[in-house]
């Protein structure tokens, strides 16, 4: 529609962009040192126009970067080329403010936060009056907190807006221009959660496969709980992740369309997730599972969030932690069921594991151009060679490895035909020979795991692993 108003003002935090940069401030503060967290606290009872100058401070943003709303902003445009006047009012702060005028070059004028007074609700709208000087304005928003600003103005943009505020302006007969999202933020939510890694959890089952205790449906039920209160807990460490990592993943090509960094899931859900998802799966755990098993997944999720704050800007010692929380599940496994660990296992797991995460550093690092580096990692283009050579020395451990169980005197009493198993060497070198050819040719995009669990030829050798296994078990040759 075209506006009739001379003047057009915008709100920021989730109408002219999909986040809060508070928010998103708050925990890039936090993520910079974890004692900050002792500072907010304090500055918090100075009032919020003081933590936001504060957190200002000390924290940039990258205006260019922010998930902005590109259907709303052309509209915007347009209305600029009108020759509307456009003024950005948000309850940020003015640095941050100014920064995101500055880029995109349309308004004209901008009322923020200051150190002294929180921009937002009836100052706001007081500010806004006495800018215009008693001038009609439209005006665009998106929450309760702008209805007063809904009223005030005479014509209405609305993003998202709630049912009461867009029938509360049809009943005062204003024109108004809405913008909806079509996605739902439950859907969004699920897709953060990323249940397709889930599958990463099935590790949790081998130590019953490899006891041959999977007649037993004790353990059988035991590890199904193991599974998904792992799984919740690896899902809030996702959120986590992705909160800390937001101005990353939104410089990555795929890892920018990840529901937190694109804003189609708002930061207070994600904020929800990280904190339930994890409470959520150690309850299950405390009330079903053994201790053992609670302390382990409570090692995991320690290891996991040093991980997301320090471990992986460390080059190498980040594939080993990924490499060891691999490892964790199949612990974990053997915790809740109650079965001895082998060491050959273990020693089998942490190759293979290694192997894996040097894949999804590669994958990254190849991707680079020439001298650039990985954001937020301590990788660059010129250790490609390196992380191609290690990936495929450590597939060739685990091999070497499961060569040497085979050989021992411990596998004599646990099958009836050992001798099938060397057949597990071949599918291990050749499935980690392919992956790595896949990876050379540029054929794997992302997370490996992902590639596995999509490729019919890794899926053939995993049923391939588990049919020599059986058959080892129970045909005598």
């Amino acid at each position: 529609m075209d506006q009739n108003s001379e003047y057009i003002v915008v709100d920021l935090d989730g109408t002219l962009i999909r986040t809060d940069l508070l928010l998103e401030s708050v925990l890039l503060f936090i993520k910079s040192n974890l004692l900050n967290l002792f500072l907010l606290i304090a500055w918090v009872f100075r009032g919020r126009a003081f933590l936001k100058a504060r957190i200002a401070e000390r924290v940039n943003i990258n205006a260019e970067n922010l998930p902005y709303r590109e259907d709303l902003l052309d509209y915007l445009r347009k209305l600029n080329e009108q020759g509307k006047t456009l003024l950005l009012a948000t309850a940020s702060h003015e640095k941050y403010a100014n920064e995101v005028a500055g880029y995109l070059g349309i308004f004209k004028g901008v009322l923020a936060t200051t150190e002294h007074y929180n921009m937002k609700g009836s100052r706001k709208l007081a500010a806004i009056r006495e800018k215009l000087e008693g001038n009609q304005f439209a005006y665009a928003g998106d929450s309760r907190a702008d209805m007063p600003l809904w009223e005030a103005s005479d014509s209405c943009i609305m993003v998202n807006a709630p049912k009461e505020a867009v029938q509360a302006a049809q009943q005062q007969g204003k024109a108004i221009e809405n913008f909806n999202d079509e996605h739902s933020t439950l859907t969004e939510f699920l897709r953060e959660m990323r249940l397709y890694q889930w599958v990463k959890n099935i590790l949790i089952f081998v130590p019953v496969f490899t006891s041959h205790n999977y007649q037993d449906t004790g353990h059988i039920l035991h590890a199904g709980i193991a599974f998904i209160s792992f799984g919740l807990c690896a899902s809030g460490v996702y959120f986590l992740n992705d909160l800390l990592d937001l101005n990353a993943d939104r410089h990555h090509k795929s890892k920018r369309n990840r529901p937190l960094a694109s804003g189609r899931l708002p930061i207070l859900h994600g904020l929800l997730g990280a904190a339930g998802l994890p409470l959520l799966g150690f309850l299950l755990a405390i009330y079903t599972l053994p201790l053992n098993f609670v302390l382990v997944m409570a090692l995991y999720y320690l290891i996991t969030n040093a991980y997301s704050f320090w471990f992986k800007q460390m080059a190498t010692v980040d594939v080993m932690i990924l490499a060891i929380l691999y490892t964790l599940r199949i612990v974990a496994g053997s915790a809740a069921e109650d079965i001895a660990l082998s060491s050959w296992l273990l020693a089998f797991s942490v190759f293979v594991f290694l192997s894996l995460a040097y894949l999804k550093r590669y994958i990254e690092v190849s991707a680079l151009e020439d001298n650039k580096t990985v954001r937020g990692r301590g990788y660059s283009a010129a250790d490609s060679e390196t992380m191609f050579s290690l990936g495929i020395s450590n597939i060739t451990a685990s091999v070497l490895v499961l060569a040497l169980y085979i050989n021992s005197e411990e596998i004599a009493g646990l099958y009836h035909s050992p001798m099938i198993l060397w057949l597990l060497c071949l599918l291990t070198m050749f499935w980690g020979n392919r992956i790595w050819v896949r990876a050379r040719r540029g054929e794997i995009h992302d997370d490996p795991i992902v590639f596995a669990i999509k490729d019919r030829v890794s899926q053939l050798v995993g049923v391939a692993f588990v049919i020599v296994v059986l058959a080892a078990k129970y045909i005598s040759l």
